[in-house]
Protein backbone atom coordinates (compact mmCIF):
# COMPACT_ATOMS: atom_id res chain seq x y z
CA UNK A 1 0.00 0.00 0.00
CA UNK A 2 1.52 3.52 -1.04
CA UNK A 3 2.25 6.19 1.54
CA UNK A 4 -0.38 8.18 0.23
CA UNK A 5 -3.13 5.95 0.48
CA UNK A 6 -2.28 5.23 4.27
CA UNK A 7 -2.13 9.17 4.86
CA UNK A 8 -5.94 8.85 3.03
CA UNK A 9 -7.24 6.10 5.46
CA UNK A 10 -5.50 7.45 8.38
CA UNK A 11 -7.52 10.92 8.29
CA UNK A 12 -11.03 8.88 7.63
CA UNK A 13 -13.51 10.30 9.05
CA UNK A 14 -15.26 8.32 12.22
CA UNK A 15 -19.15 8.22 11.46
CA UNK A 16 -20.60 8.98 14.95
CA UNK A 17 -24.07 7.50 15.29
CA UNK A 18 -26.33 8.95 17.46
CA UNK A 19 -27.25 7.30 21.27
CA UNK A 20 -30.26 5.77 21.61
CA UNK A 21 -32.64 8.23 23.51
CA UNK A 22 -32.80 5.87 26.73
CA UNK A 23 -29.00 5.32 26.28
CA UNK A 24 -28.26 8.82 26.33
CA UNK A 25 -30.41 9.48 29.51
CA UNK A 26 -28.22 7.81 31.54
CA UNK A 27 -24.92 6.94 33.37
CA UNK A 28 -23.14 3.83 32.41
CA UNK A 29 -21.34 1.58 35.02
CA UNK A 30 -17.99 2.35 33.82
CA UNK A 31 -19.03 6.26 34.02
CA UNK A 32 -20.16 5.94 37.92
CA UNK A 33 -16.66 4.36 38.05
CA UNK A 34 -15.16 7.33 36.07
CA UNK A 35 -16.58 9.67 38.45
CA UNK A 36 -15.76 8.18 41.76
CA UNK A 37 -12.38 7.13 40.49
CA UNK A 38 -11.00 9.82 38.34
CA UNK A 39 -7.61 8.41 38.48
CA UNK A 40 -8.93 5.56 37.02
CA UNK A 41 -10.34 6.79 34.44
CA UNK A 42 -7.34 9.06 33.37
CA UNK A 43 -5.14 5.67 33.58
CA UNK A 44 -7.51 3.91 30.90
CA UNK A 45 -7.45 6.89 28.88
CA UNK A 46 -4.00 7.42 29.10
CA UNK A 47 -3.60 3.79 27.91
CA UNK A 48 -6.33 4.44 25.18
CA UNK A 49 -3.92 7.36 24.14
CA UNK A 50 -1.19 4.85 23.33
CA UNK A 51 -3.22 2.64 21.18
CA UNK A 52 -2.11 2.29 17.29
CA UNK A 53 -4.99 3.91 15.51
CA UNK A 54 -6.94 0.44 14.60
CA UNK A 55 -10.57 -0.55 14.74
CA UNK A 56 -10.11 -0.72 18.17
CA UNK A 57 -9.11 2.86 18.93
CA UNK A 58 -11.72 4.09 16.58
CA UNK A 59 -14.80 1.88 18.70
CA UNK A 60 -13.29 3.19 21.89
CA UNK A 61 -12.83 6.70 21.02
CA UNK A 62 -16.33 6.93 19.41
CA UNK A 63 -18.07 5.29 22.19
CA UNK A 64 -15.87 7.54 24.85
CA UNK A 65 -17.17 10.87 22.78
CA UNK A 66 -20.81 10.06 22.31
CA UNK A 67 -21.05 8.99 25.55
CA UNK A 68 -19.33 12.44 26.57
CA UNK A 69 -21.60 14.15 24.17
CA UNK A 70 -24.52 12.46 25.92
CA UNK A 71 -22.93 13.45 29.49
CA UNK A 72 -23.33 17.44 28.71
CA UNK A 73 -26.65 17.00 26.75
CA UNK A 74 -28.11 15.78 30.11
CA UNK A 75 -26.10 18.40 32.13
CA UNK A 76 -23.84 15.50 33.80
CA UNK A 77 -20.96 17.38 34.49
CA UNK A 78 -19.55 16.06 37.29
CA UNK A 79 -18.84 13.23 34.45
CA UNK A 80 -17.86 15.92 31.67
CA UNK A 81 -15.08 17.25 34.00
CA UNK A 82 -13.36 14.03 34.59
CA UNK A 83 -12.39 14.04 30.85
CA UNK A 84 -11.01 17.88 31.26
CA UNK A 85 -7.85 18.71 32.42
CA UNK A 86 -7.87 21.04 35.14
CA UNK A 87 -6.14 23.30 33.61
CA UNK A 88 -8.12 23.07 30.47
CA UNK A 89 -8.58 26.23 27.98
CA UNK A 90 -11.83 26.50 26.32
CA UNK A 91 -12.14 28.50 22.92
CA UNK A 92 -15.30 29.59 21.01
CA UNK A 93 -14.99 31.06 17.89
CA UNK A 94 -18.74 30.58 17.07
CA UNK A 95 -20.74 32.77 14.60
CA UNK A 96 -22.77 36.03 16.13
CA UNK A 97 -25.89 33.63 16.39
CA UNK A 98 -24.37 31.96 19.12
CA UNK A 99 -22.85 34.02 21.54
CA UNK A 100 -23.54 37.18 23.25
CA UNK A 101 -21.59 40.35 22.35
CA UNK A 102 -20.76 40.90 26.21
CA UNK A 103 -19.47 37.09 26.24
CA UNK A 104 -16.10 36.22 26.80
CA UNK A 105 -14.81 33.88 23.97
CA UNK A 106 -12.06 32.31 26.14
CA UNK A 107 -12.75 30.55 29.66
CA UNK A 108 -10.45 28.48 31.43
CA UNK A 109 -10.13 25.42 33.82
CA UNK A 110 -12.94 23.69 35.58
CA UNK A 111 -15.39 26.78 36.71
CA UNK A 112 -14.82 28.82 33.57
CA UNK A 113 -15.85 25.46 31.57
CA UNK A 114 -19.13 25.59 33.77
CA UNK A 115 -19.82 29.12 33.72
CA UNK A 116 -19.34 28.87 30.20
CA UNK A 117 -22.56 26.25 30.06
CA UNK A 118 -24.39 28.52 32.20
CA UNK A 119 -23.89 31.45 29.69
CA UNK A 120 -25.13 28.77 26.84
CA UNK A 121 -28.07 27.65 29.03
CA UNK A 122 -29.18 30.99 30.28
CA UNK A 123 -29.29 31.58 26.36
CA UNK A 124 -31.10 28.27 25.25
CA UNK A 125 -31.87 26.02 28.16
CA UNK A 126 -32.83 23.09 26.28
CA UNK A 127 -28.80 23.50 23.96
CA UNK A 128 -28.35 20.49 22.47
CA UNK A 129 -24.80 19.47 20.75
CA UNK A 130 -25.23 16.27 18.84
CA UNK A 131 -21.83 14.20 17.14
CA UNK A 132 -21.71 13.34 13.51
CA UNK A 133 -18.11 12.38 12.88
CA UNK A 134 -14.56 12.72 14.30
CA UNK A 135 -11.09 12.47 12.95
CA UNK A 136 -8.74 10.64 15.15
CA UNK A 137 -5.85 12.64 14.91
CA UNK A 138 -3.49 11.06 17.83
CA UNK A 139 -3.03 13.69 20.15
CA UNK A 140 -5.92 15.99 18.54
CA UNK A 141 -9.40 14.89 17.91
CA UNK A 142 -11.61 16.96 14.94
CA UNK A 143 -15.74 16.57 16.06
CA UNK A 144 -18.47 17.86 14.01
CA UNK A 145 -21.30 18.36 15.74
CA UNK A 146 -24.54 20.05 14.96
CA UNK A 147 -25.89 22.46 17.49
CA UNK A 148 -29.41 22.36 18.63
CA UNK A 149 -31.82 24.85 20.55
CA UNK A 150 -34.22 27.34 21.24
CA UNK A 151 -33.86 30.98 22.68
CA UNK A 152 -34.96 31.14 26.03
CA UNK A 153 -36.99 34.60 25.68
CA UNK A 154 -37.49 34.75 22.13
CA UNK A 155 -38.19 30.76 21.38
CA UNK A 156 -36.67 30.98 18.06
CA UNK A 157 -34.85 28.08 16.96
CA UNK A 158 -31.19 28.09 16.31
CA UNK A 159 -29.26 25.17 14.69
CA UNK A 160 -25.74 25.12 13.28
CA UNK A 161 -23.45 23.03 12.54
CA UNK A 162 -19.62 23.25 14.89
CA UNK A 163 -16.13 21.68 14.32
CA UNK A 164 -14.88 21.00 17.79
CA UNK A 165 -10.99 20.80 17.69
CA UNK A 166 -9.93 18.92 21.29
CA UNK A 167 -6.26 18.52 22.25
CA UNK A 168 -5.27 16.08 24.51
CA UNK A 169 -2.69 15.39 26.90
CA UNK A 170 -2.50 12.54 29.25
CA UNK A 171 -5.69 11.75 28.63
CA UNK A 172 -7.18 15.05 29.30
CA UNK A 173 -8.89 17.10 27.14
CA UNK A 174 -6.39 20.04 27.74
CA UNK A 175 -7.71 22.79 24.96
CA UNK A 176 -10.90 22.72 23.14
CA UNK A 177 -11.39 25.25 20.25
CA UNK A 178 -15.04 25.63 18.41
CA UNK A 179 -15.42 26.83 15.37
CA UNK A 180 -18.08 27.41 12.71
CA UNK A 181 -15.47 27.52 9.59
CA UNK A 182 -14.99 24.09 8.28
CA UNK A 183 -11.50 24.86 6.81
CA UNK A 184 -10.23 27.20 9.69
CA UNK A 185 -10.81 24.29 11.95
CA UNK A 186 -8.57 21.79 9.71
CA UNK A 187 -6.48 24.83 9.49
CA UNK A 188 -6.30 24.68 13.59
CA UNK A 189 -6.17 20.93 13.30
CA UNK A 190 -2.77 20.92 11.05
CA UNK A 191 -4.70 19.35 7.76
CA UNK A 192 -5.35 21.00 5.17
CA UNK A 193 -9.39 20.77 2.99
Amino acid sequence: MSREHVEILRWTPIVLPPLSERAGQRRTLDEHLYVRSPAFYRRLAVALMWLPRSRLRRWIVARFLRRAYAAANRRDFDLVLVGLGAEAEYEYRPSPDLIAPDQDPVFHGHDGYLRMWGTWLDAFEDLRFEPEELLDLGDRLLVTAEVHGHGSGSGVAVSERVFQLFELRGGLVMKQEDFVDHSKALEAAGLKE
